[in-house]
C-alpha cells in the first residue's frame, strides 16, 4: 500500500511539473481545508481516496491522524460508507 501512495504521488508530482499549474490553482480554488465534509461528484484533480469507513466518525478520525494535513471526507454515492480523500501533496 505504500509502494502504491509512494508512486501515486510520483506520478502526481511528474504530471504537476509537466504542466499541471492550471490543476494546482484549481485544486487550490475547490480545496475546502482539513476536515471538510462534502458532497457531490467533482474531486479535485490532487486528491486521492485512500480509504473507505463506515462512519463519519471514523474517517474524520483517520484524516485527523493520517501524515496529511489537507484532506476531507465524502460519503459514496453507491454505499452507505464515506471515503476519506487527501491530497498526497499535503
Amino acid at each position: 500500500m505504500r509502494t502504491r501512495v509512494w508512486l501515486t504521488s510520483v506520478a502526481l508530482g511528474a504530471a504537476l511539473v509537466a504542466g499541471g499549474t492550471v490543476a494546482t490553482a484549481h485544486a487550490a480554488s475547490t480545496s475546502s481545508g482539513a476536515s471538510a465534509t462534502t458532497s457531490g461528484p467533482v474531486v479535485p484533480f490532487a486528491y486521492t481516496d485512500i480509504g473507505t469507513y463506515r462512519t463519519l466518525a471514523a474517517c474524520q478520525a483517520a484524516g485527523e491522524s493520517s501524515i496529511y494535513s489537507d484532506w476531507f471526507c465524502r460519503k459514496s454515492t453507491t454505499t452507505s460508507n464515506w471515503h476519506l480523500w487527501v491530497n498526497l501533496n499535503s
